[in-house]
């Protein structure tokens, strides 16, 4: 019905009915909200953000990082409406089905429920974001004409191109803004953190969230399921915050809850030689096809990762546009998406003419974006850490400003997430020489990376693609939440977030967060209509609406809520 601010509300204290509230409005939050209500059911979701990005609610991200290793919890986490989809960069690439088979040689089970579960939904996925349904792989590649340069049946390295969401499609708080607010069964509340828990005992349920403002406004929403879909280190830390207040007693034989957290970590290994500036050009820089920009991927094909007794890892070439103009023009393309453009930003592109048309030329006959010589190119190795108990999440003494306790991680990379490095770097050396490109643009490997003087692990950053930490699976005693994303120990509470990915697989995760969470609204939607169908059958209007007044107290409730 509407999207509210809670402190602009005139009331200090607000009390919801609902059916399903849904905590987080990023991108899953969104993508699930919408499908439940589009179906008609009342759904209420609690954001901690705004509308646009502001500095008092980002600094509720802050967490206590205990080794000082994780540097990405303030800029690789945005609160608000749509969440990070107002600053990612918005990549878009599955996870390979190999990533969520059984693994033996690594000691991993395996995801809870069928790969081709998450298919049927990347059409749709695509076709929110304005992507063509074109395949990713080796069709892909031979359409931009770089399987010559990349065989398709390397026994290392196979290729795909991600699709890039155009920078007016990426933020769903501008993309869905007027379909969300004309939603009836939708009210979404902004500047809204929750901060309090009530559970039923007796019954092991959730019955209530408590949600304030930083003025103290409080909204209290009451409803017959819940979902958490705040991002990874946020759902986890919730979900900690909840057992902490029931004294330890909601999550006491789900004993993995905070554990096994997991990132992708990267390091620049190389820089590409710029001698060929075109040849170059046309092998690293992005394609478009279809209209939609596209960027190369080397995945470690899964014979490799078997025979090294390592994890998935991709490498891609990362530009580097600190010395070029083209920062300038991507500084503009950001303003834009952030709603925040800088006149002066916008002028100094006056100077920028004979590039800018110089880019066009390349764009109308090439098909690509143009690297002036200034770009540098960094080889990025990015590996999938391999998911260990003591990488993990708990409370920390420190509170934030609404007195909830901060995340307290202890997260390294280990000696396993090394041994991935230096095969895939090994394969990587191999692969450049046995494809030729060891002559036309070679590679320049950094200080220690060629030597084995200093660990890639130890120069090694996490690239915001936190996972695992309130992991799925069909065995309580090692994991959070079952197949269904359903907490095992409440069952009126479910996680939409990679914090239940059991491992995070090959890519960015953005597109299966997605996948879970269209997968996730699915299954609560046929929940409820086998509820409706299983009630006995009845002689007489009355009796039969007598056994639908339990199932209709929610949406009862909600329209006799407090409304602004």
């Amino acid at each position: 019905m509407a999207i509210r601010d809670l402190r602009s509300s005139p009331a200090p204290f607000r009390s919801v009915d609902t059916e399903f509230c849904v905590i987080g409005a990023g991108m899953a939050g969104l993508f699930l909200a919408r499908r439940l209500a589009r179906a008609g059911r009342r759904v209420t979701v609690l954001e901690s953000g705004r509308a646009v990005f502001d500095d008092q609610s980002h600094a509720l991200n802050e967490i206590v990082d205990v080794h000082g290793r994780y540097s990405r919890a303030l800029d690789g986490r945005f609160r608000g409406l749509g969440g990070s989809s107002s600053r990612w960069g918005g990549r878009i690439v599955p996870i390979y089905q190999h990533d969520t088979r059984p693994r033996s040689y690594l000691g991993l089970e395996g995801w809870p429920f069928p790969y081709e579960d998450l298919e049927p939904y990347a059409a749709e996925i695509e076709d929110v974001f304005g992507l063509p349904h074109d395949p990713f792989g080796a069709e892909a590649i031979q359409r931009v004409h770089l399987d010559t340069a990349f065989p398709v049946d390397d026994p290392d390295f196979t290729g795909r191109l991600a699709k890039w969401i155009n920078f007016r499609q990426c933020n769903l708080a501008t993309v869905w803004r007027h379909e969300l607010e004309a939603l009836e069964s939708l009210d979404i509340w902004l500047d809204a953190t929750v901060t309090d828990f009530r559970l039923d005992d007796e019954r092991g349920l959730l019955t209530e969230v408590e949600a304030r403002d930083f003025s103290g406004k409080t909204i209290r929403v009451r409803a017959e399921r819940f979902v958490v879909a705040a991002g990874t280190i946020e759902t986890t830390r919730l979900l900690l915050w909840l057992d902490a207040q029931s004294d330890n007693r909601a999550f006491a034989s789900t004993p993995a809850l905070g554990h096994y957290f997991q990132d992708h970590i990267k390091s620049e290994v190389a820089t590409i030689s710029r001698q060929h500036q075109a040849l170059s050009n046309r092998l690293f820089a992005y394609h478009y096809l279809d209209g939609t920009r596209r960027s190369l991927h080397l995945d470690l094909t899964t014979e490799a990762q078997e025979q090294d007794g390592g994890t998935s890892a991709f490498v891609y070439a990362a530009m580097d546009l600190s010395q070029s103009s083209l920062s300038l023009v991507k500084s503009v393309v950001r303003g834009l998406q952030h709603g925040h453009l800088r006149p002066r930003d916008f002028t100094a592109l006056v100077g920028e003419i004979p590039l800018m048309l110089r880019s066009a030329w390349w764009l109308y006959t090439k098909g690509q974006v143009f690297m002036p010589e200034s770009v540098r190119l960094g080889v990025q190795i990015a590996i999938e850490q391999l998911p260990q108990w003591d990488n993990h999440i708990r409370l920390a003494a420190e509170r934030d400003a609404l007195g909830v306790p901060k995340a307290e991680l202890h997260w390294l990379p280990r000696d396993e997430d090394e041994r991935t490095f230096e095969t895939t770097a090994l394969r990587l050396r191999n692969y450049w020489s046995r494809i030729g490109l060891d002559a036309s643009c070679p590679l320049t490997w950094l200080a220690g990376a060629e030597h084995g003087r200093e660990r890639y692990v130890d120069r090694a950053d996490a690239y915001a693609h936190p996972s695992g930490s309130s992991r799925m699976g069909s065995n309580p005693a090692s994991s959070v939440v079952n197949p269904d994303l359903v907490c095992h120990a409440i069952p009126n509470l479910s996680v939409a977030s990679a914090a239940a990915f059991p491992s995070s697989g090959s890519a960015n995760p953005t597109f299966t967060i997605l996948q879970l969470a269209l997968r996730h609204a699915d299954t609560l939607l046929r929940q409820a209509t086998q509820a409706v169908s299983s009630l006995p059958r009845q002689a007489g209007s009355a009796s039969l609406s007598a056994a639908m007044a339990p199932l209709n107290a929610s949406a009862t409730r909600a329209t006799s809520s407090t409304s602004i």
